[in-house]
């Protein structure tokens, strides 16, 4: 199952091919991200999202 961390300041990206095309790459990699970062834990929402506000794959973006 796939859960979506919500952050103050980030919303879903708006861009539907976007959203598919990563939640297609996360249930191949069993939830990891399917994006090269080099994140500690790669497991969607990873690390990087979580702690540095960084969105790697773009299914997080900042609100405008």
């Amino acid at each position: 199952m796939f859960q979506i961390l919500r952050k103050e300041g980030w919303k879903i990206n708006p861009n539907d091919k976007i959203v598919n095309g990563v939640l297609k790459g996360l249930w191949k990699n069993h939830w990891e991200c399917p994006c090269q970062n080099d994140s500690y834990d790669k497991k969607c929402p990873c690390s990087d999202y979580r702690e540095n506000d960084i969105c790697h794959c773009t299914l997080y973006v900042k609100n405008d």
